[in-house]
């Protein structure tokens, strides 16, 4: 009994023995192991890693598209490759310029000039380069063509450190049309990279310079993707990873009318080509929707294509743009302001009017010159007009009648009312570059010409019929002209109606925005507009132009320049059709001589036949 009593004792021992026994079994198994891992097979396993190395490469978002208002695309990405250095994995950067040099028939000078000088930076040396950017990539050649870059795909593979890469690259499929309203792209430079790295940005992304491309550039630019790839110790690609797939960049849905577009800048280039003859001008020329502010059609010329900045313009081009003297980058239509010459009279006739200086329609004699504080100022028609009404001397465009129209309003008030619609200071248009013309001051005439001088009482009869110190822009003029149809709303023009997310989503919506409803009677702007639709009558300054069928409104301007020694700059403000306006435009021809009804009216005249359908001989 005693021996059996001790059995049930000894059994709970038996198996803690044998199980310590399997757990020393298994360590020692597991340590036989790592010392294989660590000792036997390690070096194996450091041969394999340095072998074998993952790398991201980046891929590109493309630009969003830009359509007109409807859906017609304007501005694309187009597919396109590379050749980047990686300057940390080059083990022989001269002996690779040359191989590069003969695989893309680049000469080496313009490759290192790339290499040494990008991104706003200098270097010494390929040291340099090393030490500052190790992992580039450095961008060396762009938008390689078919033959370079199956020449690259076959020689990467000796060329360690090279890279080829896919990089969108945009494309104006009507090259110079609408290159002031698109603007352009280029690679990013430092300051912008700086401002810009913390949303993604890369220092070889394109980014928009000018134009809607820049304005919109956080929209349009995308977000890139990249591409994991496992390469060997030669630097080939043997396995591809998980790639990363980039995200097209938001489209911008215009306010623009294609046709219109294509239509104005026709028959401006052809009506600033016809009259300069052998003489090069400029001019410019808006279309706005006067109910909403909307921008159907804007151009200025000389224009240029901007499919030239695209991938790095040479020098060679880009000095030929900038240093022209009629200066083709500049936009004209928002940029360039000068005295308006009589289409200025619809803001001086709505305020004289609006304020009581005269009454609708009111009877004054035109006697041809008039006596303003001293001044006597003599009008371009010999002889006046005689007892005229505001009507008809708008029509006739008579200096004579508003003349007195400015000695009775004064500066203070003329001032006021050149402000309410909008001159001297920016409509705040979707684009850069905007100037806010001027309107002159006591302080802009002492700034401007010193102490001593100032703004003369005599002043403000010249100012009344847009001659003078005053200056304002073919858009801020359309927009006054909207102004009047539309009843007295001054609205912000814009050209971007919404901006449309790649799956369809519209993201933002821009309608039409008002900056004030101008302090004019409603009287007076109808008898503004009964005046201007009388411009093609016998009695107009425009007589000779009416479209049939389609009776349209305008008003003709002619301004002097240089104090009167320079050739005039003509003017043309307009809408169609008179009674029910769909349009409005100005026109600008930039120190064209003649006189606004022949040189800037055809444009305007010939514009609107177009729109609407109807048929006039070619400029």
């Amino acid at each position: 009994m005693a021996a059996a009593e001790r059995l049930p004792a000894d059994r709970p021992l038996t198996r803690i023995i044998g199980f310590l026994a399997v757990l020393a079994l298994a360590l020692v198994a597991i340590v036989a192991r790592l010392v294989e891992v660590q000792i036997v097979q390690g070096e194996d396993f450091a041969a394999r890693a340095r072998a074998n190395q993952i790398q991201l490469i980046r891929i590109a978002a493309p630009r969003g598209l830009i359509v007109d208002r409807r859906g017609k695309v304007l501005v694309r990405s187009r597919p396109s490759f590379v050749c980047a250095l990686i300057p940390s994995e080059v083990k022989d950067v001269n002996a690779t310029l040359r191989a590069l040099s003969e695989t893309l028939n680049i000469p080496v000078a313009k490759l290192e000039h790339r290499l040494y000088h990008h991104l706003g930076k200098n270097y010494d040396d390929f040291a340099q380069v090393v030490t500052y950017e190790p992992d580039g990539p450095v961008i060396l050649a762009t938008d390689l063509d078919p033959a370079q870059t199956a020449r690259l795909a076959e020689a990467q593979g000796d060329l360690p450190g090279v890279d080829m890469e896919e990089q969108p690259v945009r494309n104006y499929p009507y090259k110079n049309n609408g290159s002031h309203l698109f603007g352009y792209v280029g690679t990013i430079n430092e300051d912008q990279y700086e401002a810009r790295k913390h949303e993604g940005y890369s220092p070889n992304d394109v980014v928009g310079q000018d134009g809607l491309e820049n304005v919109y550039d956080r929209y349009l630019h995308g977000r890139a993707g990249g591409q994991q790839v496992e390469v060997n110790a030669s630097g080939i690609p043997v396995r591809k990873l998980k790639p990363l797939d980039p995200v097209p960049g938001d489209t911008l849905v215009t306010t623009i009318d294609w046709r219109l577009q294509m239509s104005l800048e026709r028959n401006l280039r052809g009506q600033l080509k016809k009259w300069g003859g052998g003489r090069r001008l400029a001019g410019a020329a808006v279309v706005l929707d006067p109910w909403t502010g909307g921008v159907l059609a804007m151009a200025s010329y000389p224009d240029f294509d901007p499919n030239k900045f695209a991938t790095p313009i040479d020098e060679k081009t880009y000095g030929k743009l900038v240093n022209d003297k009629l200066t083709p980058l500049y936009d004209r239509a928002i940029g360039a302001a000068s005295p308006t010459g009589s289409t200025f009279k619809m803001v001086t006739g709505s305020g004289a009017i609006s304020s009581g200086a005269i009454k609708p329609n009111q009877i004054l004699y035109d006697s041809g010159a008039w006596n303003c504080h001293g001044v006597t100022f003599v009008d371009i028609a010999a002889g006046g007009l005689g007892t005229v009404g505001f009507v008809k001397a708008l029509a006739a465009s008579s200096d004579g009648y508003f003349y007195q129209l400015g000695y009775r309003l004064g500066h203070t008030r003329l001032r006021y009312y050149a402000l309410q619609y909008g001159l001297g200071s920016r409509l705040g248009i979707d684009l850069p570059g905007e100037y806010p013309g001027n309107w002159p001051t006591e302080e802009w005439t002492e700034r401007t010409f010193g102490k001593g001088y100032h703004l003369e009482p005599s002043d403000v009869c010249q100012l009344a019929i847009g001659q003078g110190a005053m200056q304002a822009t073919p858009l801020q003029m359309a927009n006054v002209a909207a102004t009047v149809v539309n009843g007295g709303t001054l609205y912000r023009p814009h050209l971007v109606s919404r901006i449309v997310s790649p799956h369809g989503r519209v993201l933002k919506s821009f309608d039409g925005e008002v900056i004030r409803h101008v302090n004019v009677t409603a009287e007076s702007l109808k008898e503004v507009r009964e005046g201007m639709s009388q411009v093609t009558e016998p009695w107009g300054t425009a007589y000779g132009l009416a479209i049939p069928g389609l009776p349209f409104a305008g008003k003709t301007g002619t301004a002097e320049t240089e104090g009167g020694a320079g050739p005039n700059t003509t003017w043309f403000v307009a809408w169609a059709p008179s009674s029910h306006p769909k349009i409005v435009m100005a026109v600008y021809m930039e120190k064209s001589g003649g006189y606004g009804a022949s040189v800037a009216a055809p444009v305007a005249q010939h514009t609107i036949a177009d729109y609407f359908g109807k048929k006039l001989p070619p400029l």
